[in-house]
């Protein structure tokens, strides 16, 4: 821990470990996945001024054939998307697919939903099958996005999972892909008012709703790495437009401030992720809540070393990682404060409660966290536990650390607890303590007409 802190003040300076130690938000700013591949469609199926209401869609990737193969299709059980409801292919029988282009390089196509000029955000997570072993020596892999963009109709999300040593290798994942038109509301009844946000509203399966009286939900995408100051172009806040601002600190450093009252306060969730085709990963660093602002910290590393990097940020509080028609969630952090004291790893033993603050659940239960072992975690959602689901888990405190989540089980009868099992190795793939902010979401699948 006494390593731990002394990294995050070394980041943070003056705002110290208990004001910085926690927050993520999401970025996006963009027009092209950066592959180097064919040009996308510029079919305006979505992006402000095209779309009436945000698109989504997640996928856990658990098989993807060989190089060069055909495209493998994705059980419902194990994707979800706003195809299935509105816009889109406006067919609940559309199916994500996958493509395993090279060792560790993937392609996954969200049908119907493609967003004009690469807007949006996409974020990914390593699904680790060895995560929820306690005795293993199993390397963790991590995954982020390459770029995104639409063809056609489809949006779709390329990725990279690389070994501790930056080298290509192949993984399970988890990928997610968000879009809020900059003048839709994120709810269904009753509208929002323009420029608010309201709490996620429950579907028909969910038991209760959330019990945030007002999420916060922002994303960004950072393409200037090397700029002293930028305003992504590929961005949404709740706060409304021209409110984020990313400024460079030093190499691989960054201060993202979120403007306006509804990110003024304590408690969200941070999912990031380094966006290009390399060994640099991204990691949340922090954050601090000012008057009319919050500002989150963010760097980025190719193994120990600080590296300038694009990035993409997304950001809730209070709310699920799909902009709407989520039927549960949770989020929690990984560490804990204690009275008097920094925050602190969560001590061996029996799980205990989630820092109230930067955890919720969309039933009302207190989330959980144990520590069950050097850079081993189990966060504990109860209540939550639906079919199709999906998790995305970005390292917390300093940017060399790499986690990698359980593959979750399909959740079959009455919802119960979701345990998510997290493993995380220092820039050498050592098991190493780090902080965690941890995300669960679930949604209806497809219906039978």
């Amino acid at each position: 821990m006494a390593r731990m802190a002394g990294r995050v003040a070394r980041v943070t300076g003056a705002l110290g470990c208990a004001a910085a130690l926690l927050a993520l938000a999401a970025c996006s700013d963009g027009d092209h996945r950066g592959d180097g591949g064919a040009a996308r469609s510029a079919t305006p199926t979505g992006g402000p001024g095209a779309t009436a209401a945000p698109v989504w869609g997640f996928a856990s990737v658990t098989a993807t054939g060989s190089s060069g193969s055909a495209p493998t299709a994705i059980p419902a059980a194990q994707s979800a998307g706003s195809w299935h409801t509105a816009g889109g292919s406006s067919s609940a029988a559309a199916q994500v697919t996958v493509v395993r282009r090279q060792p560790g390089g993937y392609r996954v196509t969200f049908p119907g939903i493609a967003v004009a000029a690469g807007r949006g955000a996409a974020i990914v997570t390593a699904l680790d099958p060895a995560a929820a072993v306690v005795e293993t020596t199993a390397p963790v892999v991590s995954c982020h996005v390459v770029g995104w963009g639409a063809a056609g109709r489809d949006e779709q999300v390329d990725l990279t999972c690389r070994d501790a040593a930056g080298a290509p290798v192949d993984s399970a994942f988890s990928a997610l892909f968000t879009q809020v038109p900059d003048t839709a509301s994120l709810t269904s009844t009753p509208p929002a008012s323009p420029g608010t946000l309201s709490p996620v509203t429950a579907s028909p399966v969910t038991a209760s709703p959330s019990p945030s009286s007002g999420g916060a939900y922002a994303y960004l995408r950072s393409d200037a790495a090397s700029a002293a100051t930028s305003r992504p172009t590929n961005a949404y806040s709740v706060s409304g437009p021209g409110t984020i601002e990313v400024h460079r600190v030093g190499a691989g450093h960054y201060t993202i401030d979120l403007t306006g009252p509804a990110f003024a306060k304590n408690g969200n969730n941070l999912q990031v992720n380094a966006i290009g085709d390399g060994p640099v990963g991204c990691n949340a660093l922090g954050r601090v809540v000012k008057k009319d602002r919050q500002s989150v910290f963010v760097g980025c590393a190719r193994g120990s070393v600080w590296t300038d990097s694009p990035f993409v940020l997304l950001y809730t509080s209070g709310h699920a990682l799909i902009p709407t028609g989520a039927a549960s969630f949770g989020h929690a952090f990984t560490g804990v404060l204690r009275p008097g004291g920094p925050i602190q790893q969560v001590p061996p033993g029996p799980p205990v409660n989630a820092w109230a603050w930067y955890s919720a659940n969309s039933t009302g239960a207190t989330n959980q966290i144990s520590r069950v072992g050097v850079g081993r975690y189990r966060v504990i959602f109860p209540g939550v536990s639906r079919t199709p689901h999906a998790l995305q888990v970005t390292p917390y405190g300093e940017p060399t650390a790499r986690c990698a989540a359980n593959e979750l089980p399909v959740a079959a009868g009455a919802p119960t607890a979701v345990t998510v099992a997290v493993r995380c190795v220092d820039a050498a793939g050592r098991p190493a303590d780090s902080y965690a902010s941890v995300a669960y979401v679930s949604a209806p699948g497809p219906t039978t007409p």
